[in-house]
């Protein structure tokens, strides 16, 4: 509480904003937050920041983070992967799996009078999530007994039962409403198996269902807690014998355990992430792997639906009309397919239309009270190049070196399909056809020390922090 309200009271002498950077895995947040850092280090590829086309940009630092017990983000260790500097390959940094902070403070000069009077000085405070865990969020909303409801269910649908069999088939066998010596060793071998469908389940689909918690997959520092250990279990008899006045399974029973996990795990996990850190967040992008969702076609796009959802209902947004000193939100939202550079450049307008559809359609079922958001489609670092072939001139293929491959190839992924497209395709396969994902390397070439390649990165950084600069 007191470095909360420290926090806050900088705020107040400081020109300081804090932007959170989410998406679930995949989604390209690691890249996203090295190359957004990078690119305000050597801002040479940035015009579409009107702070650097108007050349009212100074320059940018790395600074100490402003709270001591967040990890600090890897900016330096990502930088060295990407560019190859220790092995002369690049690679892929590694994916988010726990919060991190890093501050970067920039010297501008504002526009008219102000100008005259002065620089200042803008700390921009980046925070990283994984995405996961803010779709904990939703776990609040759910005791015990309706969560497991909900997602037993889920797992006994056809598109899960294969993965989730193991796990289904041991809690078929569980006594879970008696006094049991073994609680905490069944209550271990329940947790195990629920995470080992989770896990194979998000292998074949994607993803895994709105209410897996979070940190199942992704523990962050939580990993081998007894927070993380325990499972969903059937409902109980409705005649609830042995269960006594408390309405609560018998003391010593695997139930009585689990709910108690349950809640603790909403009480010392899901509440705080929100309370402790939503409360400083000023703007917010959630970067979206929209080209991988499209490749998997009309099984993908409901799924994304649904994770909008559940981002959107997460985020505190809008303006209110308490002072943000009492009632901080979230007021701008920017939502950004990444990856845009596995597509031609002819079919990102395509792509962000895409996105937007989708968040129009989840916006009809928040409220966003005054805050401003907008659809961007972005490559944080630009893996390919467009090239044509003499066969067939009029086509524009991307040329890069997939991940699978030893050489850089020339590829057509397929057109973009639409929604409607996806949706008339009865089976997954026949979607799939409309539209080929590739993943590719990281370009060669990079530098530690100068500007890199992009796709709108320089107008996502325009929505985000521009009128700060301004």
């Amino acid at each position: 509480m007191a470095d909360d309200l420290a926090d806050r009271s900088r705020g107040l002498v400081e020109r300081r904003l804090r932007v959170g950077v989410t998406g679930l895995s995949g989604a390209g947040k690691t890249v996203f937050v090295t190359a957004l850092i990078h690119g305000l280090l050597h801002p040479d590829y940035l015009n579409s920041l009107n702070a650097v086309r108007d050349q009212r940009y100074r320059a940018a630092l790395l600074r100490p983070q402003p709270h001591q017990h967040l990890p600090r983000f890897p900016y330096e260790e990502s930088v060295e992967q990407l560019a190859g500097a220790a092995t002369g390959e690049p690679r892929w940094p590694h994916s988010t799996r726990r919060m991190a902070e890093l501050r970067v403070s920039i010297r501008y000069r504002p526009r008219g009078l102000s100008g005259q009077l002065g620089e200042r000085v803008l700390h921009l405070d980046l925070f990283d999530y994984p995405g996961e865990w803010l779709l904990d969020l939703a776990l609040l909303d759910y005791d015990y007994t309706r969560w497991s409801a909900e997602v037993l269910a889920a797992a006994q649908e056809t598109g899960q039962r294969a993965q989730a069999a193991e796990f289904l088939d041991y809690v078929g066998t569980l006594a879970p409403d008696k006094p049991d010596r073994l609680a905490e060793s069944r209550a271990m071998e329940a947790a195990a198996r629920f995470k080992a469908y989770l896990s194979a389940y998000r292998g074949e689909q994607g993803r895994t269902g709105l209410l897996q918690p979070g940190r199942f997959l992704m523990p962050g520092d939580l990993e081998g807690s007894p927070l993380l250990t325990f499972a969903p279990l059937p409902a109980p008899a409705p005649d609830k014998s042995g269960w006594g006045k408390s309405g609560r399974a018998p003391s010593g029973s695997l139930r009585r355990m689990m709910e108690d996990r349950y809640q603790a795990y909403l009480d010392k996990v899901v509440r705080p992430f929100h309370s402790e850190h939503f409360a400083r967040l000023d703007r917010q992008i959630v970067l979206v792997d929209l080209i991988g969702h499209l490749a998997r076609g009309a099984p993908g796009m409901a799924r994304l639906d649904e994770e909008l959802d559940g981002v959107q209902q997460a985020l505190r947004v809008g303006s209110g009309w308490l002072p943000r000193l009492i009632q901080p939100r979230i007021e701008r939202v920017l939502f950004a397919a990444s990856k845009a550079d596995h597509l031609p450049s002819d079919q990102h307008e395509a792509l962000a239309a895409l996105l937007r559809r989708a968040v129009d359609k989840s916006l009809r079922r928040s409220t966003f009270q005054g805050a401003e958001t907008d659809v961007t489609a972005l490559a944080s670092v630009r893996a390919t190049r467009e090239v044509t072939v003499a066969h067939r001139p009029g086509r524009r293929y991307l040329a890069g070196q997939p991940l699978n491959a030893a050489q850089e190839l020339a590829h057509f992924p397929g057109t973009l399909p639409t929604l409607e497209e996806i949706a008339r395709a009865d089976e997954r396969s026949a979607a799939e056809a409309l539209f080929e994902a590739t993943a590719f390397r990281p370009p060669q070439g990079l530098a530690v020390d100068a500007p890199w390649p992009h796709l709108r990165l320089d107008r996502a950084l325009e929505f985000l922090i521009g009128d700060r600069l301004a």
